[in-house]
């Protein structure tokens, strides 16, 4: 059998450790066992101790993707090289993974079995809160957004997001996930840009954010 080498290994457990990420945050991890993990990647577990040492080790990633995910997003809003207009669509996708990803179940449990993971987690998670805050306060600054209080905006978008995304809300409103989506980013569109930069009609940043959003959360 091939070698493995160490990037290809590493590749492997990112796309192993995907599988189990909606499981993980719907119904937690403390009660699956190895036997159940292995079965959610596709893999037996022989195989899956070729690329894990443990179950805490598998934790440790799916913690990573975030982690990771968090760090590029936060990057890219804190560029002030990309227009406003680009990087609202990245805030807007970032506020949907955390209200989705970052559920209470699986944050009461890395809390309780994996202390040191969890506070990693939340010192980023508190790390996008300031490049929120900064985003949303240059805007203004700028002259591009209206002048509503960053706390609020942000506290508005997390609360109404994580209601969408987390309960029957879509389904029983009758709008699809893609439909919601846009409609969300219009309305935080109109109510961030002030009149004389506002542009109407659906932006490609925001059809891209929208395509990703779609493909993560419908994905089988």
């Amino acid at each position: 059998m091939r070698k493995i080498s160490p990037e290809e290994r590493q590749i492997m457990r990112r796309t192993y450790t995907e599988k189990i990420i909606e499981t993980v945050r719907t119904e937690g991890f403390i009660t699956l066992t190895i036997q159940d993990l292995a079965r959610l990647m596709g893999i037996s577990r022989a195989s899956l101790y070729n690329f894990f040492a443990s179950k805490e080790d598998i934790i440790l990633e799916v913690t990573e993707i975030y982690i990771d995910y968090l760090n590029r997003s936060n990057q890219f809003i804190n560029n002030s090289r990309y227009p406003y207009i680009q990087r609202l669509p990245a805030v807007f996708e970032q506020t949907v993974f955390s209200a989705v990803y970052a559920s209470e179940i699986y944050l009461t449990e890395l809390k309780s079995v994996c202390p040191t993971f969890y506070e990693r987690k939340l010192a980023l998670a508190n790390e996008r809160l300031v490049t929120l805050h900064s985003f949303y306060e240059n805007g203004i600054i700028d002259g591009d957004f209206n002048p509503h209080s960053p706390a609020l905006v942000i506290e508005q978008d997390e609360a109404s997001l994580r209601r969408i995304l987390n309960s029957s809300f879509l389904v029983e409103q009758g709008i699809s996930l893609e439909d919601g989506m846009y409609g969300y980013y219009e309305m935080m569109k109109q109510r961030t840009f002030v009149p004389a930069v506002l542009k109407t009609g659906r932006d490609p940043y925001i059809e891209k954010a929208v395509r990703v959003i779609v493909n993560q959360l419908t994905k089988e």
